[in-house]
């Protein structure tokens, strides 16, 4: 059994040497671009804006959740009924639920929009420069060229 098993992986090597051999001859003149993301993120003024009134408006919600708790705990030291608690934290959850949700899909909403504006114009920059590959710049250890500041001169920094 393990003279098999060495065989097999042997076979396997020698496939895998045959490949990565190959792939070079067709990689050949392949022009590849980088992106640095968080770069992008933090110098594009609209994801910047869009940052802060996310902040600003989840600072508001958590401002009526303090003060929608701090109603809750008035009840309880008033004595309320268990009943009376629970409908209170319904009305609240109710009321503030909605809030929330809103809060979200704008959020996701500019967020896509944004995200789509500089995923267009990476891919503007790359064509206009014939590159063949954009790779998250994160994700490369070694090679490509960084079109980031390219990339954010056209977005309009």
């Amino acid at each position: 059994m393990p003279m098999e098993f060495t065989r097999k992986l042997s076979l396997q090597f020698v496939l895998l040497l045959f490949i990565c051999f190959s792939l070079p001859s067709g990689a050949e003149g392949l022009k590849v671009a980088t992106v640095n993301s968080s770069k992008i993120i933090q110098s594009y003024p609209q994801a910047q804006n869009l940052l802060q009134d996310i902040a600003k408006a989840e600072a508001d919600l958590n401002k009526k959740i303090q003060e929608k708790r701090q109603t809750l705990e008035k009840a309880k030291e008033q004595k309320k009924t268990q009943t009376e608690l629970q409908m209170l934290a319904e009305q609240i959850r109710l009321e503030l639920e909605p809030e929330a949700k809103k809060l979200e899909d704008q959020s996701n909403k500019k967020s896509a929009e944004i995200e789509s504006k500089i995923k267009s114009t990476i891919s503007e920059v790359a064509k206009q420069a014939k590159y063949d590959l954009v790779l998250v710049e994160e994700a490369v250890l070694y090679g490509g060229t960084d079109i980031s500041d390219e990339v954010l001169k056209k977005l309009g920094k």
